[in-house]
């Protein structure tokens, strides 16, 4: 499928035709859902009537979404609109939490796949909703907090975050891939070409024409995206720094202001702010 990932190790399950059906059928405006996905296990390619606010409750996963990758973490959500084909992959082992929510929610949520805020509050509203129980429909007390729940979906921010293009393209697809599971290579343009044989030209091209960046530019953007999930999930600015393979915490600070405009600890206060009605999704 193209811009859909070529590793053949990814291990795909689910969703069973009954959890889509369930999803798309639900009379109620939300249906809260819990998945849970091993390092590695992703669900196989898949669309929804409803739009759909997925975040992990723990753990990092990547979305693959329509020529483009996201990632998620506990701070960071992924809004994907109805009928966006995509699947989710979990980097770690990862429990996600889902809210699939009608048109009339949707109806002031962004037309495209973004990276949302999901606020302490919105957080363990879903948590405390998903212990009571999701299999029925909600009632009462519990229909109120579902409401509240839906408030906070849409008054959620977008993150000033990264989506990374993919491509179809037999050559570069693959390639892609594995530079996606492995964002700390530091191999040159030369070396992945080698790698993929093919001249580094040939390469560069095919960067540029198919995702519209350079080789340069493209592992960048790979390694801000990489970084920002890692550090909304609770890893020190140091330990990323050298896990992505930069030589120290300062070169790695200077290259996130370079291409974000802010600095790391400026990212995750700003992921970290309260949601506000001021400002709507999207704007």
């Amino acid at each position: 499928m193209p811009g859909f990932a070529q590793d053949r190790t990814t291990a795909f399950a689910g969703p069973e035709l009954g959890r889509l059906r369930q999803i798309d059928s639900w009379s109620a405006p939300l249906l809260l859902r819990i998945t849970r996905l091993h390092e590695g296990q992703a669900c196989k390619p898949h669309a929804h009537a409803r739009g759909q606010f997925l975040f992990p409750r723990s753990g990092r996963c990547r979305i693959w979404s329509e020529g483009e990758i996201w990632t998620a973490s506990p701070r960071q959500a992924i809004w994907i609109p109805s009928g966006v084909l995509h699947y989710v992959e979990g980097i770690a082992a990862t429990e996600v939490h889902n809210a699939y929510v009608d048109a009339g929610i949707c109806r002031d949520m962004p037309g495209r796949a973004k990276v949302m805020t999901v606020s302490p509050l919105l957080a363990e509203l879903i948590a405390y909703a998903l212990g009571r129980g999701a299999e029925a429909l909600p009632v009462g007390a519990d229909a109120r907090v579902h409401q509240v729940i839906a408030d906070q979906i849409r008054s959620a921010r977008d993150v000033a975050a990264m989506h990374l293009p993919l491509s179809g393209d037999s050559r570069l697809g693959p390639l892609l891939d594995r530079m996606v599971r492995h964002p700390e290579d530091g191999r040159s343009l030369e070396q992945w070409a080698d790698a993929a044989h093919m001249s580094a030209r040939t390469l560069a091209r095919l960067f540029l024409r198919e995702t519209g960046l350079s080789f340069g530019q493209w592992r960048q953007r790979l390694r801000i995206m990489e970084a920002m999930a890692r550090l909304a999930e609770g890893q020190s600015v140091l330990a990323v720094s050298l896990d992505l393979g930069y030589a120290s915490q300062s070169a790695f600070t200077a290259m996130f202001r370079k291409v974000t405009g802010m600095t790391p600890s400026d990212f995750l206060r700003d992921s970290a702010a309260p949601t506000g009605r001021g400002r709507r999704p999207g704007s």
